[in-house]
């Protein structure tokens, strides 16, 4: 008996640079409607959850010991910051790992490598680092796995151009977040964007090109109906290590960033960066964000302190910069230590330094530049 299946073929009619801007066009869907659903459906939770939680939970804690309200509601508490990670990681996690399945069940993930190719190598990479440098939207640490079957000359571009420009699900839940308290969500879109630009920048910079001599993606010709079952299974992957790895080490970080404000060691840290910020020209107030940005990037959540009050003395630009920062001065540690487990310790302390070099001197470019042209 026959079987029929299920496949597309593929538009090879299409001459190369119009496939290429097809590329181009695919990938800004695969993960931009998923960003923005998960937007969208934070944006309407979030109150909820803060009338039929947050409210009730502060209200039955209103007898209790001052340290104990701090815990839980106060500035570093574990209800208060752990819900705002939550509401805005899980969507995003939940959607772009939907959209990430998919496209792996179907093919689609291998016609993009192939069409891609030519524009990649502009940047030091080739059409096979697309695979990860997609992933890391997912998962950085996955991503740097990935990129262990990357070609040998490439594959330092590759681990670079996922620390630097890849946000994960937890960044960019964390940065939706903290753009949408500081009542400017449309800094998303220049802030991803600008992730891609000076990653790519950064990677062409620093690493070779690789050889022109294209490789060979194996694939098939036809992309295919995705199973079901695969799509869910690749989701319910995703969606357990969000819950059993990357929530309960952001309510870790709420924890010691508690205990250091209770003993008044945030301040003392707070007061030994505050030259180095003020070279910047930036609140020095941010740097407790930063530093835990470090440990884990929904760390960035951090600037949500106090209901997000911390970011109503900040400018917009100061809030942007700031994100930036957190976001690209180095990967989260256990990317960073992935790297120096895959590549050796001396090949991690040097693609974060780059990127830290990169990051600094980016972060001053754009002030200086912004400020130029508002002061015209």
């Amino acid at each position: 008996m026959k079987s029929h299946s299920h496949s597309y073929p593929e538009p090879l009619w299409l001459p190369p640079f119009f496939r290429q801007i097809g590329v181009i066009v695919a990938i800004l869907l695969i993960y931009g409607l998923p960003i923005a659903l998960a937007y969208q459906f934070a944006s309407l939770v979030e109150p909820v959850v803060e009338r039929y939680l947050l409210e009730p939970v502060s209200h039955a804690l209103r007898e209790y010991p001052a340290m104990v309200q701090a815990f839980f509601i106060g500035d570093y508490g574990l209800v208060s910051l752990g819900t705002f990670s939550f509401v805005w990681a899980f969507p995003v996690v939940l959607f772009v790992g939907i959209s990430i399945a998919i496209t792996e069940e179907s093919g689609l993930q291998t016609k993009l490598v192939r069409t891609i190719d030519p524009l990649l190598r502009k940047i030091g990479l080739t059409g096979a680092d697309l695979v990860p440098v997609l992933t890391g939207y997912g998962c950085n640490v996955v991503a740097l796995m990935q990129a262990k079957s990357c070609h040998s000359c490439s594959q330092k571009q590759c681990v670079s151009m996922i620390s630097f420009g890849s946000a994960c699900s937890y960044q960019i839940g964390a940065t939706l977040s903290v753009f949408n308290a500081a009542s400017a969500p449309w800094l998303f879109v220049p802030y991803i964007a600008l992730l891609f630009i000076v990653g790519a920048i950064h990677t062409r910079l620093w690493y070779e090109k690789p050889p022109e001599n294209p490789f060979l993606y194996i694939g098939g010709k036809r992309l295919r109906r995705p199973k079901k079952r695969n799509v869910l299974l690749k989701l319910r992957g995703m969606l357990s290590q969000f819950l059993t790895q990357a929530m309960p080490i952001f309510l870790f970080i709420c924890f010691v960033a508690f205990i250091l404000d209770e003993l008044m060691i945030m301040n003392m840290f707070i007061r030994l960066l505050e030259p180095v910020f003020s070279f910047f020209s930036l609140p020095s107030e941010a740097s407790v964000a930063i530093l835990f940005s470090i440990l884990r990037k929904d760390g960035i959540l951090l600037f949500n302190e106090g209901g997000g009050a911390l970011l109503t003395s900040f400018s917009t630009l100061e809030i942007f910069v700031l994100v930036y920062l957190a976001s690209t001065l180095s990967g989260c540690l256990v990317t960073v230590w992935t790297m120096a487990k895959q590549m050796g310790i001396k090949a991690a302390v040097s693609v974060t330094s780059k990127q830290a070099t990169t990051s600094i001197i980016s972060a001053l470019v754009m002030l200086v530049v912004v400020r130029l042209m508002m002061s015209m």
